[in-house]
């Protein structure tokens, strides 16, 4: 739904990541030209096949990028949060959705339209680089996420994700952390597993001390002990 009041959010803008190249007056210009929204969890925002070519921004909370198989199998490409942006593509290149994006969890976002999003680019060369660095991003991980799915199994392919996901734990020196950590049935879209078998999975690592949950989220108190697990077939 539309946010009635977002003059509070326009100076957030400065906390997505591509827009920070911006200078303060034509990051507040933009701001003018974007709808303020709000999301509750589990709510479709783009549907694959929309022709719309609005871009977002997250300003607050999390979603996934996905797509369905023939069966009707959901397969995530990627869980974005706050400072992220999606839709850029479909602003690019004019062509319908390639994929859906649904609220994780309570999310509020900026959207502009796609040739307000454009206008940007030939007057902010840092802004457009990285851009490009983020699409190249974008196609290195769906290149390794591929290469995973052929190569490994369904506990090696989660311990990758994992590995991915974690940040370094600014309380634990030498540990890492996800947070937040997102569902088990959002995970299991990520590595082309069901729920159950995360479950089991998370439960055996946790057995073995490789992941443990505490109030910081999921933490893995020595990284190099699940990459060997991860990358055991090498050996």
């Amino acid at each position: 739904m539309n946010l009635p009041n977002a003059r509070g959010f326009s100076k957030r803008l400065i906390n997505v990541a591509l827009l920070s190249y911006l200078s303060d007056n034509a990051r507040d210009n933009f701001a003018t030209k974007c709808r303020w929204l709000e999301f509750s969890p589990n709510e479709s925002i783009i549907e694959r096949g929309m022709k719309d070519s609005n871009v977002y921004f997250i300003i607050t909370g999390t979603v996934h990028v996905l797509n369905y198989s023939k069966t009707g199998r959901a397969f995530t490409y990627a869980a974005l949060k706050e400072g992220d942006m999606f839709g850029e593509l479909a602003a690019i290149d004019g062509l319908p959705r390639s994929a859906w994006v649904c609220s994780i969890t309570h999310c509020q976002m900026a959207t502009a339209p796609a040739s307000e999003f454009l206008k940007l680019l030939p007057h902010n060369p840092e802004m457009t680089l990285a851009l490009l660095r983020r699409m190249s991003s974008t196609i290195r991980l769906l290149d390794e996420r591929l290469t995973n799915h052929t190569l490994l199994g369904a506990e090696q392919r989660a311990c990758a994700e994992l590995l991915r996901m974690a940040k370094p734990d600014k309380e634990e020196p030498g540990g890492y952390v996800i947070f937040p950590m997102i569902t088990h049935a959002n995970f299991a879209n990520l590595v082309g597993v069901s729920r159950e078998t995360v479950s089991r999975i998370f439960q055996k690592l946790r057995e073995d001390s490789l992941i443990v949950h505490n109030k910081r989220g999921l933490c893995i108190p020595d990284r190099e002990q699940l990459e060997r697990r991860t990358f055991m077939w090498r050996n």
